[in-house]
């Protein structure tokens, strides 16, 4: 069940609007504790309260949030702002990301209505093509040029496997012993007799 909307106020009653602090300025400390543990980053915590505080509530002391401060404000800008976003650049991003999902899921669309006419004209559902406009028409021309490519490539590659298959295996190379040129006999035999 949905919550209604909540309007955010500032608390009129002081020692109500000092105990919620309390409270929940515990528990905020506890959460950074808790990530500052778990992703094993430095993290610190300084809450001021609005009627003049002595003394902020700092976690994990005074010392080390003054320390990390004083790195995080020393670094360069650029190592800073590299990963910084703010509310519009994440929109940006968000939309720049948007767009190039839509415009691949356009094409993988139209690929599949390409694909689905080629099936339709194949299995002789679609008997003409006169509702097609010329963009369609290159298209099918081009899926058919792949198609009979990769047929062609098939056709190919099993003729040389049969090729491979039908011829006998070469005899591996033997050593015979070398004999001299002049000894050997080279007459040829003559089957008249």
């Amino acid at each position: 069940m949905p919550l209604g909307k909540i309007t955010i106020h500032p608390i009129d009653n002081n020692a109500e609007r000092r105990s919620r602090l309390r409270k929940r300025s515990g528990g905020l400390l506890k959460k950074v504790q808790e990530l500052s543990v778990l992703c094993n980053v430095p993290a610190c915590v300084a809450i001021y309260d609005t009627d003049d505080m002595a003394e902020p509530i700092v976690w994990p002391s005074v010392q080390e949030t003054t320390n990390m401060m004083q790195s995080s404000l020393d670094m360069p800008q650029t190592s800073v702002g590299k990963k910084m976003l703010d509310r519009e650049a994440l929109l940006q991003k968000n939309i720049t990301k948007s767009e190039s999902k839509l415009l691949k899921m356009r094409s993988n669309n139209h690929q599949f209505e390409v694909n689905i006419i080629m099936s339709d004209i194949i299995a002789g559902r679609r008997k003409d093509l006169d509702d097609l406009d010329l963009e369609k028409m290159e298209e099918l021309e081009w899926v058919l040029t792949m198609r009979r490519s990769g047929i062609h490539k098939r056709i190919n590659e099993l003729c040389s496997k049969a090729a491979e298959a039908s011829s006998p295996p070469l005899a591996p190379p033997t050593t015979q012993p070398t004999t001299d040129v002049d000894s050997v006999n080279l007459e040829i035999p003559n089957d008249q007799d």
